[in-house]
Order: C-alpha cells, then structure tokens, then sequence
C-alpha cells in the first residue's frame, strides 16, 4: 500500500522530535512525556469497553469487556496483549484504547498486564509477568484454542519470550500469536539496525544500546532467554508479523517469519513502505486502520 501523506508528515514531525537517550534523566523526562500524551487518550477505551483488574502476583492486569458482551467469560475468546516501550516505559490509557477496539471488533475479553519496567526491574521480570497472564488464563479455565497472543514493539519481544516459555513448560499453545514491529532480538545483529540508522523517524541505535544496558542488566544478550528471536521456533502457534520497511527492528519480523516457516509454523508477515515503528498504535493514519482490520482478521481466522 502506497504511504499516505499522513504518514508522510507524521515521520517529518517525529524526526523533529527524535533524540538519542543515554541516561537515567533523560529516561525520567521521556517517561513525563509520556504520561502527558497519554492523558490525551483517558476514557477513550471505557466508550467501548467495560474494565476491570486482576492480581497477578507481581503486578495487575486489565481486563476488557467490549460492553455489548453477552457471553460466558470461560467460553470467550480472549486477547492477551503486552505492551511495548522498550521495557521501560508505557502508556496505559493509549493501550487500553487500541486493546478495546481490538477486542469490540472481535467480540473478544482483552487482558493487559502492567508488567514492571526496567531499570527498575530488568530482566526476567517482564517475561514472568507476562507468563503469569498465560498462567492465570488457563488457571481460570479458558480454554487455550480461546487464548490469541499479541503484542508491539517490546511486546513482540515478550511474545515470542512466553511462547518459548510456554514450550518449556509444556503448557498448551495459544491459538495465534501477533507481533507489530517486535523487539527480541537483544545482540542487534538484524543489518535492519545499521541499513535504517536515520532512515528511522523514530529511533536511533544508540537508543537502543541504552535500553539494552537498562533491561538486560549483565545477562547474556546472546542468551536465547534475553533474545528470543535466537530460540527455536518449534511447535509454536501461527504467527503474524509486521513491521515498516524503514524502521530499525525490521530485520526481526522478518528473520522471525522466515524461522517460523523453517519450523513448520503457519505464518504471515506484511512489511509496510516507509512508515514509523508501530504504526498501528498512530490512530490518525489510514494505514493504522487498515493494519489493525487485517490483524483481526488473521486473529478470528486461528480461533
């Protein structure tokens, strides 16, 4: 799909706007910056949806149920979502919106986890949180063919983290698993990371070697567990990904997709020309619409 002129303008401003991080402080203040803009998303999801709160053992997850909901909530299908930010930031009430559209459109229960956050708490923690959503799921009774993964930017990470989890485990597989321009891949090896350095309206590499110092915190990058992009993807459910064709982790969708079909994996991956990392969340672009329409689609295929 040609880009639109929105997307167009939307890169120029981000490019304005994008700086390099490399210290605590200038986390702090991306992390004001964030609650501000996000203020502007409050209330947005309660027009489609009623939201609710669960324990998990570290932290609590939101649930949403699209409000002309009628079914048995063991019965539904159900969305478990993880947010991205690097793994240290988030935007509760932005996700919240694109959750609840997601989950009006499918008739379907959303969960959200607000997993803890780097540096404050690096590594594993994202991913037990996150493996305590799959866990509490099941534990209420829902069934695994009712259970869709999905998740953006470091939420893409985390999915394929949980999967690989799952596997270890030897719990059942979810029915899907959706990545938008997934992070996972901690040793930065994808020539995406090098080919895009200012192609990117959005990041920089040094950004990332930042994020990376937060959230592995002395790990292995190498280690499969850190980076699952480097885990085997046998056994794993049909997956979806995508990402734009100019950002820095395109090579991750892509590398992911191809190891997917290596593995026997159904799989399905659309790379968008020119456009910002985790498009889908740009609610102002036509593309945004069109993304998200095929991701419900792919969703309610696998149910």
């Amino acid at each position: 799909m040609k880009q639109s002129i929105r997307s167009r303008l939307l890169n120029f401003v981000l490019r304005l706007l994008r700086r390099p991080l490399w210290n605590l402080a200038q986390l702090s203040s991306l992390r004001a910056r964030f609650a501000k803009l996000d203020k502007r998303a409050a209330g947005k999801a309660d027009l489609l949806c009623r939201i609710s709160q669960v324990d998990l053992p570290n932290c609590q997850a939101d649930v949403l149920q699209p409000l002309e909901f009628s079914d048995d909530p063991l019965s539904a299908k159900h969305v478990l979502f993880f947010h991205g930010g690097a793994y240290c930031l988030h935007s509760p009430n932005t996700y919240r919106a694109m959750l609840a559209g997601i989950c009006s459109n499918l008739g379907a229960i959303g969960v959200l986890p607000d997993y803890r956050l780097a540096p404050e708490h690096p590594h594993p923690a994202a991913i037990d949180d996150c493996f305590a959503g799959y866990q509490m799921l099941l534990g209420k009774g829902v069934p695994p063919s009712h259970i869709a993964l999905l998740g953006d930017s470091a939420g893409g990470g985390l999915v394929l983290s949980i999967l690989a989890k799952i596997r270890e485990a030897k719990l059942p597989m979810p029915t899907s698993a959706s990545l938008f321009s997934p992070a996972g891949d901690w040793t930065l090896s994808g020539p995406s990371l090098y080919e895009n350095e200012g192609r990117d309206p959005m990041f920089r590499l040094s950004s990332f070697l930042f994020f990376r110092s937060l959230y592995l915190a002395g790990h292995d990058a190498s280690d499969p567990a850190v980076s699952p992009l480097l885990a085997s993807f046998e056994s794993y459910p049909p997956m979806y990904f995508t990402a734009s064709s100019t950002e820095l982790l395109r090579d991750v969708a892509v590398v992911g997709a191809a190891k997917a079909r290596e593995a026997g994996v159904p799989v399905e991956i659309d790379i968008w020309p020119g456009h910002c990392h985790d498009m889908q969340l740009m609610a102002v672009l036509p593309e945004s619409k069109i993304a998200l329409n095929k991701l419900c689609e792919f969703i309610s295929k696998h149910w």
